[in-house]
Protein backbone atom coordinates (compact mmCIF):
# COMPACT_ATOMS: atom_id res chain seq x y z
CA UNK A 1 0.00 0.00 0.00
CA UNK A 2 2.88 2.39 0.78
CA UNK A 3 4.27 1.87 -2.73
CA UNK A 4 0.87 2.68 -4.17
CA UNK A 5 0.68 5.87 -2.10
CA UNK A 6 4.14 6.95 -3.26
CA UNK A 7 3.26 6.30 -6.90
CA UNK A 8 0.01 8.26 -6.59
CA UNK A 9 1.34 11.28 -4.73
CA UNK A 10 1.08 13.59 -7.75
CA UNK A 11 -2.67 12.96 -8.03
CA UNK A 12 -3.72 16.27 -6.53
CA UNK A 13 -6.76 18.12 -7.88
CA UNK A 14 -7.28 20.33 -9.71
CA UNK A 15 -4.31 19.94 -12.05
CA UNK A 16 -3.64 22.55 -14.74
CA UNK A 17 -3.27 21.40 -18.36
CA UNK A 18 0.28 20.19 -19.01
CA UNK A 19 1.76 21.08 -22.42
CA UNK A 20 3.83 18.42 -24.16
CA UNK A 21 5.37 18.02 -27.61
CA UNK A 22 3.71 15.31 -29.69
CA UNK A 23 6.68 13.49 -31.28
CA UNK A 24 4.57 12.27 -34.19
CA UNK A 25 2.75 15.46 -35.16
CA UNK A 26 5.47 17.89 -34.15
CA UNK A 27 2.93 20.12 -32.38
CA UNK A 28 2.18 21.10 -28.81
CA UNK A 29 -0.75 19.38 -27.11
CA UNK A 30 -2.26 19.62 -23.65
CA UNK A 31 -3.11 16.94 -21.15
CA UNK A 32 -4.53 17.26 -17.64
CA UNK A 33 -2.01 14.77 -16.26
CA UNK A 34 1.76 14.51 -16.60
CA UNK A 35 2.64 12.77 -19.85
CA UNK A 36 5.97 10.95 -19.78
CA UNK A 37 7.07 10.02 -23.32
CA UNK A 38 8.17 6.45 -23.73
CA UNK A 39 11.48 5.87 -25.55
CA UNK A 40 10.93 6.54 -29.24
CA UNK A 41 13.82 4.50 -30.67
CA UNK A 42 12.79 1.28 -32.42
CA UNK A 43 9.06 2.04 -32.14
CA UNK A 44 6.71 -0.88 -31.66
CA UNK A 45 4.48 -1.82 -34.58
CA UNK A 46 0.82 -0.87 -34.45
CA UNK A 47 -1.09 -3.68 -32.72
CA UNK A 48 -3.24 -5.93 -34.88
CA UNK A 49 -7.02 -5.34 -34.86
CA UNK A 50 -9.29 -7.87 -33.16
CA UNK A 51 -6.37 -9.55 -31.42
CA UNK A 52 -6.60 -9.52 -27.63
CA UNK A 53 -3.17 -8.72 -26.22
CA UNK A 54 -2.61 -10.41 -22.87
CA UNK A 55 -0.77 -8.07 -20.50
CA UNK A 56 1.13 -9.26 -17.42
CA UNK A 57 3.76 -7.51 -15.32
CA UNK A 58 6.50 -8.73 -17.69
CA UNK A 59 5.12 -6.90 -20.76
CA UNK A 60 3.24 -4.00 -19.15
CA UNK A 61 5.69 -1.32 -20.31
CA UNK A 62 5.91 -2.81 -23.81
CA UNK A 63 2.14 -2.74 -24.33
CA UNK A 64 1.79 0.77 -22.92
CA UNK A 65 4.29 1.93 -25.55
CA UNK A 66 1.74 0.82 -28.12
CA UNK A 67 -1.05 2.61 -26.28
CA UNK A 68 1.06 5.76 -26.07
CA UNK A 69 1.71 5.55 -29.82
CA UNK A 70 -2.03 5.47 -30.52
CA UNK A 71 -2.96 8.26 -28.10
CA UNK A 72 -0.21 10.58 -29.27
CA UNK A 73 -1.60 10.64 -32.82
CA UNK A 74 -4.03 13.20 -31.44
CA UNK A 75 -7.41 12.18 -32.89
CA UNK A 76 -10.70 11.16 -31.29
CA UNK A 77 -10.46 7.81 -29.50
CA UNK A 78 -13.10 5.59 -27.95
CA UNK A 79 -11.99 3.67 -24.86
CA UNK A 80 -14.28 0.74 -24.13
CA UNK A 81 -13.65 -0.97 -20.80
CA UNK A 82 -14.78 -4.05 -18.94
CA UNK A 83 -13.67 -5.48 -15.60
CA UNK A 84 -13.76 -8.91 -14.03
CA UNK A 85 -13.89 -9.12 -10.25
CA UNK A 86 -14.79 -11.77 -7.65
CA UNK A 87 -18.53 -11.10 -7.60
CA UNK A 88 -20.64 -8.90 -5.36
CA UNK A 89 -20.82 -9.37 -1.60
CA UNK A 90 -23.82 -7.09 -1.12
CA UNK A 91 -26.83 -7.66 -3.36
CA UNK A 92 -28.89 -4.70 -4.56
CA UNK A 93 -32.57 -4.25 -3.83
CA UNK A 94 -34.22 -4.44 -7.27
CA UNK A 95 -36.78 -1.90 -6.17
CA UNK A 96 -34.09 0.76 -5.73
CA UNK A 97 -32.13 0.41 -8.97
CA UNK A 98 -33.20 3.90 -10.10
CA UNK A 99 -31.79 5.58 -6.97
CA UNK A 100 -28.27 6.81 -7.90
CA UNK A 101 -27.16 7.38 -4.30
CA UNK A 102 -28.24 3.87 -3.29
CA UNK A 103 -26.61 2.29 -6.36
CA UNK A 104 -23.37 4.15 -5.68
CA UNK A 105 -23.40 3.05 -2.04
CA UNK A 106 -23.83 -0.61 -3.03
CA UNK A 107 -21.09 -0.35 -5.65
CA UNK A 108 -18.77 1.42 -3.20
CA UNK A 109 -19.14 -1.28 -0.54
CA UNK A 110 -18.58 -4.09 -3.03
CA UNK A 111 -15.60 -2.45 -4.73
CA UNK A 112 -13.94 -1.43 -1.48
CA UNK A 113 -14.11 -4.96 -0.05
CA UNK A 114 -12.92 -6.85 -3.13
CA UNK A 115 -10.01 -6.68 -5.57
CA UNK A 116 -10.00 -6.45 -9.35
CA UNK A 117 -8.95 -9.47 -11.43
CA UNK A 118 -8.91 -8.18 -15.03
CA UNK A 119 -9.49 -4.97 -16.95
CA UNK A 120 -10.18 -5.05 -20.67
CA UNK A 121 -9.46 -2.00 -22.82
CA UNK A 122 -10.42 -1.51 -26.46
CA UNK A 123 -9.18 1.67 -28.15
CA UNK A 124 -10.86 2.63 -31.41
CA UNK A 125 -10.59 5.62 -33.73
CA UNK A 126 -13.03 7.25 -36.16
CA UNK A 127 -11.54 5.31 -39.08
CA UNK A 128 -12.68 1.91 -37.82
CA UNK A 129 -9.35 0.82 -36.37
CA UNK A 130 -9.65 -0.96 -33.01
CA UNK A 131 -7.16 -2.59 -30.66
CA UNK A 132 -7.73 -4.59 -27.49
CA UNK A 133 -5.73 -5.37 -24.37
CA UNK A 134 -6.52 -7.56 -21.37
CA UNK A 135 -4.69 -6.48 -18.21
CA UNK A 136 -4.27 -9.27 -15.66
CA UNK A 137 -3.82 -8.13 -12.06
CA UNK A 138 -2.14 -9.69 -9.05
CA UNK A 139 -4.26 -7.92 -6.42
CA UNK A 140 -6.80 -10.69 -5.86
CA UNK A 141 -5.79 -13.59 -3.60
CA UNK A 142 -8.22 -16.47 -4.05
CA UNK A 143 -7.23 -17.98 -0.68
CA UNK A 144 -7.45 -14.88 1.53
CA UNK A 145 -9.65 -12.27 -0.15
CA UNK A 146 -13.39 -11.84 0.15
CA UNK A 147 -15.32 -13.21 -2.80
CA UNK A 148 -18.57 -14.62 -4.09
CA UNK A 149 -17.65 -18.29 -4.54
CA UNK A 150 -20.10 -18.89 -7.38
CA UNK A 151 -18.64 -15.95 -9.33
CA UNK A 152 -15.06 -17.10 -8.80
CA UNK A 153 -15.91 -20.67 -9.81
CA UNK A 154 -17.56 -19.32 -12.97
CA UNK A 155 -14.47 -17.27 -13.87
CA UNK A 156 -12.31 -20.36 -13.40
CA UNK A 157 -14.53 -22.25 -15.84
CA UNK A 158 -14.07 -19.35 -18.28
CA UNK A 159 -10.31 -19.91 -18.18
CA UNK A 160 -8.99 -17.50 -15.57
CA UNK A 161 -5.94 -18.97 -13.80
CA UNK A 162 -5.83 -17.38 -10.35
CA UNK A 163 -2.44 -18.84 -9.46
CA UNK A 164 -0.90 -17.30 -12.58
CA UNK A 165 -2.56 -13.99 -11.76
CA UNK A 166 -1.01 -13.99 -8.29
CA UNK A 167 2.44 -14.94 -9.61
CA UNK A 168 2.67 -13.02 -12.90
CA UNK A 169 -0.09 -10.42 -12.64
CA UNK A 170 0.24 -6.63 -12.60
CA UNK A 171 0.18 -4.73 -9.29
CA UNK A 172 -2.67 -2.30 -9.87
CA UNK A 173 -0.73 0.78 -8.74
CA UNK A 174 1.82 0.16 -11.53
CA UNK A 175 -1.01 -0.06 -14.06
CA UNK A 176 -2.39 3.23 -12.75
CA UNK A 177 0.94 4.95 -13.20
CA UNK A 178 1.25 3.73 -16.79
CA UNK A 179 -2.27 4.99 -17.59
CA UNK A 180 -1.33 8.43 -16.35
CA UNK A 181 2.01 8.47 -18.14
CA UNK A 182 0.40 7.50 -21.44
CA UNK A 183 -2.06 10.41 -21.41
CA UNK A 184 -5.10 8.13 -21.38
CA UNK A 185 -6.79 9.95 -18.49
CA UNK A 186 -7.96 13.55 -18.32
CA UNK A 187 -7.82 13.54 -22.12
CA UNK A 188 -10.69 15.41 -23.76
CA UNK A 189 -10.24 13.46 -26.99
CA UNK A 190 -11.10 10.14 -25.30
CA UNK A 191 -14.73 8.98 -25.08
CA UNK A 192 -15.33 6.25 -22.48
CA UNK A 193 -17.75 3.39 -23.12
CA UNK A 194 -18.96 0.47 -20.99
CA UNK A 195 -21.85 -1.91 -20.44
CA UNK A 196 -23.28 -1.26 -16.97
CA UNK A 197 -20.19 0.83 -16.47
CA UNK A 198 -20.77 1.73 -12.80
CA UNK A 199 -18.58 -1.06 -11.41
CA UNK A 200 -15.97 -0.75 -14.18
CA UNK A 201 -15.36 2.91 -13.36
CA UNK A 202 -15.54 2.16 -9.64
CA UNK A 203 -12.69 -0.36 -9.78
CA UNK A 204 -10.74 1.84 -12.19
CA UNK A 205 -11.08 4.84 -9.86
CA UNK A 206 -10.07 2.76 -6.83
CA UNK A 207 -6.93 1.71 -8.72
CA UNK A 208 -6.10 5.26 -9.81
CA UNK A 209 -6.45 6.81 -6.36
CA UNK A 210 -4.83 3.89 -4.53
CA UNK A 211 -7.50 4.09 -1.86
CA UNK A 212 -11.07 3.09 -1.11
CA UNK A 213 -13.89 4.94 -2.83
CA UNK A 214 -15.24 7.90 -0.84
CA UNK A 215 -18.44 7.71 1.19
CA UNK A 216 -20.13 10.57 -0.65
CA UNK A 217 -21.36 10.13 -4.22
CA UNK A 218 -20.60 13.78 -5.08
CA UNK A 219 -16.96 13.35 -4.05
CA UNK A 220 -16.67 10.22 -6.18
CA UNK A 221 -18.14 12.05 -9.17
CA UNK A 222 -15.43 14.69 -8.87
CA UNK A 223 -12.81 11.95 -9.26
CA UNK A 224 -14.70 10.42 -12.17
CA UNK A 225 -14.95 13.71 -14.03
CA UNK A 226 -11.26 14.45 -13.49
CA UNK A 227 -10.18 11.05 -14.80
CA UNK A 228 -12.77 10.28 -17.47
CA UNK A 229 -14.30 13.64 -18.36
CA UNK A 230 -17.92 14.27 -19.32
CA UNK A 231 -18.14 11.93 -22.31
CA UNK A 232 -18.91 8.60 -20.65
CA UNK A 233 -21.51 6.36 -22.29
CA UNK A 234 -23.18 3.34 -20.74
CA UNK A 235 -24.54 1.00 -23.41
CA UNK A 236 -27.22 -0.10 -20.93
CA UNK A 237 -28.51 3.49 -20.79
CA UNK A 238 -28.44 3.68 -24.59
CA UNK A 239 -30.54 0.49 -24.69
CA UNK A 240 -33.18 2.04 -22.42
CA UNK A 241 -33.41 5.06 -24.72
CA UNK A 242 -33.50 2.81 -27.78
CA UNK A 243 -36.37 0.76 -26.35
CA UNK A 244 -38.39 3.95 -25.80
CA UNK A 245 -37.69 5.35 -29.25
CA UNK A 246 -39.11 4.86 -32.73
CA UNK A 247 -35.95 2.91 -33.59
CA UNK A 248 -37.39 -0.05 -31.66
CA UNK A 249 -39.90 -1.50 -34.11
CA UNK A 250 -40.63 -4.92 -35.58
CA UNK A 251 -37.51 -4.71 -37.75
CA UNK A 252 -35.45 -3.70 -34.70
CA UNK A 253 -36.85 -5.65 -31.73
CA UNK A 254 -36.58 -4.39 -28.19
CA UNK A 255 -33.33 -5.22 -26.40
CA UNK A 256 -32.98 -6.84 -23.01
CA UNK A 257 -30.57 -8.96 -20.98
CA UNK A 258 -26.82 -8.90 -20.61
CA UNK A 259 -24.10 -8.06 -23.12
CA UNK A 260 -24.17 -11.44 -24.89
CA UNK A 261 -27.94 -11.37 -25.32
CA UNK A 262 -28.01 -7.80 -26.60
CA UNK A 263 -25.17 -8.45 -29.06
CA UNK A 264 -26.89 -11.59 -30.32
CA UNK A 265 -30.17 -9.71 -30.88
CA UNK A 266 -28.31 -7.02 -32.84
CA UNK A 267 -26.45 -9.65 -34.90
CA UNK A 268 -23.02 -8.74 -33.54
CA UNK A 269 -20.57 -11.67 -33.36
CA UNK A 270 -17.91 -12.07 -30.69
CA UNK A 271 -14.90 -11.71 -32.96
CA UNK A 272 -12.22 -12.69 -30.42
CA UNK A 273 -11.93 -14.30 -27.00
CA UNK A 274 -14.53 -15.70 -24.63
CA UNK A 275 -17.48 -14.33 -22.71
CA UNK A 276 -16.67 -12.97 -19.24
CA UNK A 277 -13.05 -12.35 -20.08
CA UNK A 278 -12.42 -8.63 -19.83
CA UNK A 279 -10.63 -8.02 -23.14
CA UNK A 280 -13.20 -9.86 -25.21
CA UNK A 281 -16.10 -8.18 -23.39
CA UNK A 282 -14.59 -4.72 -23.87
CA UNK A 283 -14.38 -5.35 -27.62
CA UNK A 284 -17.94 -6.68 -27.83
CA UNK A 285 -19.13 -3.70 -25.77
CA UNK A 286 -17.54 -1.31 -28.26
CA UNK A 287 -19.09 -3.10 -31.26
CA UNK A 288 -22.51 -3.00 -29.55
CA UNK A 289 -22.08 0.70 -28.79
CA UNK A 290 -21.17 1.32 -32.44
CA UNK A 291 -24.23 -0.56 -33.72
CA UNK A 292 -26.62 1.27 -31.37
CA UNK A 293 -25.05 4.56 -32.32
CA UNK A 294 -25.67 3.76 -35.98
CA UNK A 295 -29.28 2.69 -35.40
CA UNK A 296 -30.20 5.65 -33.22
CA UNK A 297 -27.93 8.17 -34.98
CA UNK A 298 -26.28 9.63 -31.88
CA UNK A 299 -24.21 11.83 -34.18
CA UNK A 300 -22.79 13.93 -31.34
CA UNK A 301 -21.12 10.87 -29.81
CA UNK A 302 -18.85 10.12 -32.75
CA UNK A 303 -17.91 13.68 -33.62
Amino acid sequence: MQAAIEDMQYLQFPLPPVPFMNPYLGTMQYCYYPVIPFPMHDPDPVPAPDVIYQVWKSNLTHEFKRIWNLISQGGRLFASIDTEYPGTLYKSDKGRLDDPDYMYDMMRKNVNETNIIQLGLTLADLHGNRYTWEFNFSDFDIVRDRQDKDSVDFLMRQGIDFRKHKKDGIPSHKFARKCLEAGLLGNKLVVWVGFQILYDLGYFTKILTGQNLPDKFDTYMEFERDYFGDRVYDVKDMIREYNKSDSSRDSNPKLHGGLDKVAETLGIPRVAGKSHQAGSDSLLTYLTFLKLNHICMYNSITS
